[in-house]
């Protein structure tokens, strides 16, 4: 059985139904697995080969978060080679993720922000890209790639919404508070023109008018933590990289949590940030028409 080719077929296949994020986590997982089997075709594996591989991730450090995602992935893997292909693939629904507990490390760095170190952080930049987005990020509670796939058309200003495509590219639909109102007609009427030179779809383009990377997004958040003197190492990865309490998506969590505060509905809450399932959004929030309560309720900083 030609493994290469199926592999090459499997990724083709969820690149035409998921997000760019899950393919790529798909991808490097096989190829994770791969390294570590040697010859060892990945079809013909066996439960022994994949409890070897999560108990190697394990003994290098790896987060349980990190351990269950390549444990999905190659559950996915094995589901498509079986139905495609009528093989028979190893069964891996008895591994127990919760036979790998967590470090000691893991949890940090996903407690919301206070609104007070919020407010320092949209404060901290010297321009209007940099305050914008961090805005955005929070008040919409947006995923890094969701804003930097955003474009002028995807904003109704009379109403206060944006059209987001988020993860496998479902639509939906978010308020943003009228305190952005200023700054959107700042950075759209002046400063947006001084970072691309000739006008393009995305509304934070880069210099060559495509869109903003991930990376910039993540760099930006980074910094303006750092100036605003909230930003701090709070634990450290298995591969010795350090684990920072400020992130790109703690902005997500800090606008679950502030809205439900505010007396945002749950459900409501659920709808604004995409999650197909309210248990996901209690994660966030850590607590147990459709825009209106926004309007009404959330306070923000």
């Amino acid at each position: 059985m030609n493994e290469k080719k199926i592999i090459q077929e499997y990724l083709e296949d969820c690149r035409q139904r998921l997000s760019p994020l899950t393919v790529r986590n798909h991808k490097s997982t096989l190829k994770a697995f791969k390294e570590f089997l040697g010859d060892v075709n990945i079809i013909y594996s066996t439960k022994i080969d994949i409890r070897r591989f999560l108990n190697d991730l394990k003994s290098r450090n790896r987060s349980r978060s990190t351990i269950e995602g390549r444990l999905s992935s190659l559950k996915s893997f094995f589901k498509y080679v079986k139905t495609y292909y009528d093989i028979e693939t190893v069964i891996l629904d008895d591994i127990d993720i919760m036979d790998y507990p967590k470090s000691r490390w893991e949890g940090y760095g996903t407690d919301a922000l206070t609104r007070r170190e919020i407010r320092a952080l949209i404060e901290a930049p010297d321009n209007i890209r940099d305050t914008l987005i961090i805005s955005i990020l929070y008040y919409c509670g947006l995923r890094a790639d969701e804003i930097t796939g955003l474009k002028i058309e995807d904003f109704d200003m009379k109403n206060r919404t944006i059209k987001i495509i988020g993860k496998g590219n479902k639509p939906r639909i978010v308020p943003y508070s009228k305190k952005l109102d200023r700054i959107i007609e700042l950075w759209l009427k002046k400063e947006r023109r001084s970072y691309v030179s000739e006008d393009g779809p995305y509304f934070f383009p880069s210099k060559h008018g495509k869109k903003m990377t991930t990376s910039a997004v993540y760099r930006i958040v980074h910094k303006n933590a750092k100036k605003a003197g909230i930003q701090e190492i709070v634990g450290w990865r298995g591969d010795g990289s350090p684990i920072y309490k400020v992130h790109t998506h703690i902005l997500r969590h800090s606008y679950a949590t502030h809205a439900v505060e505010d007396g945002v509905p749950l459900n409501h809450v659920q709808e604004y940030m995409g999650h197909s399932n309210i248990m996901t959004t209690l994660r966030y929030t850590g607590k147990s028409g459709i825009f209106q309560s926004y309007y009404k309720k959330f306070k923000g900083v």
